[in-house]
């Protein structure tokens, strides 16, 4: 679990239901989370961990900030309902798309391609690297592979 943001933002989520989805931290709404687009508003509110159903339950959005929201913090926040406008739920569970791979699903073979294109070494920093033991063991065997082809 120590990885899930780092992993997070290597994708982002297709939303059907909004179970899965939290609001603010998840990637859902274009390309970045709400609370990188809008960190200050982020830092005010009173419940950041709450899923996108959660917060869209009712017809005036579920969502309580510590402080009043006055200038451009309120400037903000408009600009955020009005993009709320466009979402439809459906009854389908939401879903994670990978976004290193075209097909959308997680391959060990695409997130070494990215390690390796981004200065990552196979022998010492992979190992350093916060993934789980599984994907480190693929990405190594992966650089055994590729060489002895070589």
């Amino acid at each position: 679990m120590n990885i899930k943001d780092t992993f997070m933002e290597l994708g982002y989520f297709n939303v059907q239901d909004e179970t899965q989805i939290r609001f603010w931290v998840d990637t859902w709404l274009g390309n970045k989370s709400l609370k990188d687009k809008f960190p200050v508003l982020f830092n005010i509110l009173s419940r950041k961990q709450d899923s996108v159903a959660k917060v869209m339950s009712s017809p005036i959005l579920n969502i309580s900030f510590r402080r009043n929201l006055v200038g451009a913090n309120l400037t903000n926040w408009y600009r955020i309902v009005a993009s709320l406008q466009q979402v439809n739920l459906l009854e389908e569970r939401d879903v994670f798309v990978w976004g290193l791979k075209a097909s959308g699903f997680f391959t060990v073979k695409s997130m070494y391609a990215t390690l390796i294109n981004n200065g990552v070494r196979v022998s010492q920093d992979i190992c350093q690297t916060k993934l789980s033991m599984k994907i480190k063991v693929y990405m190594v065997l992966e650089k055994r592979c590729n060489s002895n082809q070589g």
